[in-house]
């Protein structure tokens, strides 16, 4: 047990020592105008570290934006890294287009893509086998965006079953490498997979 508990904490470190070693990465779930302030845009940063005064990429517009401040958890700090809530003061001329589903990166540091390559799992209890080219919705950060799944290796995939699939998307989201999804049905809307 305590084998255990120890190999449990050190993963859970070195995850974390992962998480800060890659770019500044935060999927907007709110993005607002304070009077006297200009924009602010909230999420938990999912990756890296970001300080006053740095330079952001808007994902998938492409726009850079300055940041004017930061807080977390409601105190004004001068840093915050991976896993922290942060609300983050904008500056820049479209800092009022962000909205709820962009992402905010360190510049250069991610693009947004309209294809993506997954490992994509059906619930067992999806209600029937996904075919080639079925429109679902695909839930990833904060954004939910509507594509067709490809798949790569069979013309269908039961319920319960694995595969190696491409989702292509209606609109282009920012992803990167190991990001979970949640894959939904396009009508009804039912969760069956991800």
């Amino acid at each position: 047990e305590q084998l255990s508990k120890c190999m449990r904490s050190m993963l859970t470190e070195a995850a974390a020592k992962k998480r800060e070693a890659r770019p500044f990465r935060l999927p907007v779930d709110r993005a607002f105008s304070v009077h006297g302030f200009g924009v602010v845009a909230t999420g938990t940063a999912i990756s890296g570290d970001l300080h006053n005064g740095d330079e952001l990429e808007q994902l998938p517009a492409g726009r850079r934006l300055r940041v004017r401040g930061l807080q977390s958890h409601g105190e004004d700090v001068g840093t915050v890294a991976a896993g922290a809530r942060v609300a983050i003061n904008l500056a820049g001329a479209d800092a009022e287009q962000i909205e709820r589903g962009d992402v905010l990166v360190a510049p250069g540091s991610g693009r947004a893509t309209s294809m993506l390559d997954v490992d994509l799992t059906l619930l067992h209890s999806a209600p029937k086998a996904l075919e080639q080219r079925t429109r679902v919705r695909v839930h990833i950060g904060t954004v939910e965006a509507l594509g067709r799944v490809v798949l790569l290796r069979e013309a269908t995939l039961a319920a319960g079953e694995r595969t190696v699939a491409q989702i292509r998307l209606e609109k282009p989201v920012a992803a990167a490498h190991g990001d979970r999804f949640v894959v939904r049905r396009y009508s009804p809307a039912v969760t069956i997979g991800g």
